[in-house]
């Protein structure tokens, strides 16, 4: 009897054991492992474009995977006056599962450390965290980009953008208006505007896209060249978000016929339309060009015949391409006649302009 009971106790206190072991087991549970998303640490990408990031594959397997996008590293700045700069970064920067891609559309923010209008600061880069984690196969993991948008550029009508600092010349007397061109996508609430106005003074206004210089603009005398560096500015919000800096320069009337010029005077004496012996030889003087600091070359744009375009297949005709004298060489194939030559004269500042010089040909008598 007494072994009975022995035995019983031994096998209560096994049962107690084995019921406490197994509690035990249930209530511990292995910590979740922790993945590395390999995101690419920073994206830069210019305002008005759109950009999707790709979702580590490691993630995408498990059914059950929450993700989810954090923003509260950046500073939550008000930016107008009824948002703050979380909300405006959770309406631009989404992830979806299905496509397994974060997307980024950079017309809902602003270009990075900017100065609105207002005084606000805007950080050197936006911080986005994605969070993800998954119950059924144990894994969670965090990351943080940096995302950093850059302004757009605008560009000018007409004036090559291929430079860094485009320019524009005007000489004076000519109308000086500039129409600035934007990608349709990142004019939506925006104005226009000025960068530099109080630099550029009163002679420079803007009137919706159109850049506009008063007539009274540049040297008083119309005599010197000034220039004037402009900077035009799409605002949102006060932001700046796409920008353009060029360069416009007033220089003097240009002269340019055959004959002299007397700029002490501003006198004109004409020699374009001269007489000369048919068949002979013939150099004519150098065009006057004034001021002479802006010539660069010569070149003839055309040949008429009374009139009638003449086709010069033997090369009769020629023009020194630096001082503009027109040669006629000495032929008996040419007949009677005035043979007006167009010729076009290129300035240092890549501007054209053209003149005749008519030579009335008859046998010497």
């Amino acid at each position: 009897m007494k072994k009975e009971k022995n035995f019983a106790r031994l096998l209560i206190t096994a049962l107690l054991a084995l019921s406490i072991t197994s509690c035990s087991s249930d209530n511990e549970q292995t910590p979740p492992k922790q993945i590395d998303m390999e995101l690419t640490p920073s994206s830069s990408i210019v305002y008005g474009e759109k950009q999707e990031i790709d979702l580590p594959s490691n993630i995408l397997g498990a059914s059950d995977v929450q993700i989810n996008l954090d923003f509260s590293l950046n500073e939550n700045l008000k930016v107008n006056s009824t948002e703050f700069l979380n909300d405006k970064l959770s309406k631009a920067v989404t992830v979806n599962k299905e496509t397994g891609k974060i997307s980024v559309n950079s017309a809902l923010l602003y270009p990075n450390n900017v100065l609105s209008t207002n005084g606000v600061k805007l950080p050197e880069s936006y911080k986005v965290t994605l969070n993800v984690s998954s119950a059924s196969q144990n894994f969670q993991g965090k990351e943080t980009i940096d995302l950093k948008i850059t302004p757009a550029k605008l560009t000018v009508k007409g004036i090559d953008s291929k430079t860094s600092i485009p320019v524009a010349y005007v000489i004076y007397g000519d109308q000086a208006n500039f129409e600035l061109e934007a990608v349709q996508n990142i004019q939506a609430d925006t104005n226009w505007a000025i960068d530099n106005p109080t630099a550029i003074g009163t002679e420079v206004s803007l009137s919706s896209n159109i850049l506009k210089f008063t007539a009274n603009a540049g040297d008083p005398d119309k005599k010197a060249e000034k220039a004037y560096d402009v900077t035009p500015v799409l605002l949102k919000d006060g932001f700046p978000v796409a920008s353009v800096t060029f360069r416009v320069i007033f220089i003097p009337k240009i002269k340019f016929f055959y004959g002299t010029y007397y700029p002490e005077y501003d006198l004109t004496i004409l020699l374009n339309n001269l007489h000369i012996a048919l068949s002979n030889g013939y150099v004519s003087a150098a065009p006057a060009f004034s001021p002479e600091a802006y010539k660069s070359s010569f070149a003839i744009n055309g040949i008429k015949k009374d009139g009638q375009l003449f086709t010069d297949t033997e090369n009769i005709f020629s023009i020194n391409e630096k001082t503009g004298s027109i040669t006629v060489k000495k032929s008996t194939s040419l007949t009677a006649g005035a043979y007006e030559i167009t010729v076009k004269a290129l300035t240092t500042t890549g501007l054209e302009f053209l003149t005749t010089l008519t030579l009335n040909m008859s046998k010497a008598e």
